[in-house]
């Protein structure tokens, strides 16, 4: 093969192709490198530092904003714990908890069984009290008194014999001091009383389940799950909006790159874009080697 046909059909396109290759090569470095400013006599070197170095800052704003508006929204997270393989397993295991026995269901809510016999306990003294109070509300002393004074003078009016030997006045204080009677015996007694009947029932009712108590009160199974996924969707978009409202993404992750050091940043963007640079730099090998076998038939 003779010089002239080698210079002629050989030569431009591998020309073409180096040129074309360097230049891409060059152009892919200088996005990175130099990695700070460079100056000659006082003057900036023109193209330093690299793209994007020098443009780190507003890199990291857009790539901050861009994050929340576009890839951290209340829809995307929210969605992602609405999902069925996220939500249903955690509504099994709830249902599931409120099938154990309540006194299994408040160890585990409260942390262990010791936690929740205090609490029970809490529960019934908390009881005692409201029942108590409700019970001296009702003042039934004074309603033994009125309610006893009208039925004994009904049967008394009722018998002309008990008329005449039974004043008006005996029978006020006779309900009256029954009246006594009783208010002692409340105050006495009914405190006891009320404990060990709440006391026992309370203890009782530990042995049931929650979806047991529930359904006796009219509540299906099929019902409690419906209220408690509603319950958990609306909790989650509410949690997650609460929290997106508190937490600045963009100024996170603009925070974060700007924190990240030149070759870090480098190496994080080369390990996503590291196949497509490479392909940019072959892309201009390529085109060289075209265009200088067009130039030789030009």
């Amino acid at each position: 093969m003779s010089y002239a046909v080698i210079a002629k059909f050989i030569v431009p396109p591998l020309v073409g192709a180096v040129i074309g290759y360097f230049t891409n090569l060059i152009a892919v470095k200088m996005l990175f490198f130099p990695h700070e400013e460079k100056r000659i006599f006082g003057h900036r070197v023109p193209f330093t530092p690299g793209a994007i170095p020098k443009g780190k800052a507003r890199l990291a704003k857009s790539a901050g904003k861009i994050v929340q508006d576009e890839l951290f929204t209340m829809e995307d997270i929210s969605g992602k714990l609405l999902t069925e393989e996220v939500e249903k397993p955690l509504i099994d295991k709830a249902m599931s908890i409120l099938d154990e026995d309540i006194r299994v269901t408040g160890a585990i809510l409260t942390g262990s069984p010791a936690k929740y016999d205090k609490l029970e306990k809490s529960f019934v003294e908390l009881l005692d009290v409201k029942i108590l109070d409700a019970i001296k509300r009702m003042n039934i002393p004074e309603v033994i008194r009125q309610e006893g004074h009208h039925m004994l003078d009904e049967h008394i009016q009722a018998s002309r014999f008990l008329r005449a030997f039974v004043p008006e006045q005996l029978v006020d204080r006779v309900m009256t001091s029954v009246g006594e009677k009783m208010e002692e015996f409340i105050d006495a007694k009914a405190p006891e009383m009320i404990g060990e009947i709440t006391a026992s029932r309370i203890h009782d009712l530990g042995d049931r389940t929650p979806l047991h108590v529930l359904s006796q009160a009219g509540y299906d199974p099929d019902f409690v799950r419906a209220k408690m996924t509603a319950a958990y969707r609306e909790s989650v978009v509410n949690a997650v909006n609460s929290a997106l409202r508190r937490i600045n993404v963009a100024s996170i992750v603009e925070d974060k790159i700007n924190s990240m050091s030149v070759d870090d940043l480098e190496k994080g963007v080369l390990a996503v874009m590291k196949n497509e640079l490479n392909m940019i730099v072959s892309l201009g090998g390529l085109i060289g080697l075209l265009i200088g076998c067009i130039n030789i038939f030009i």
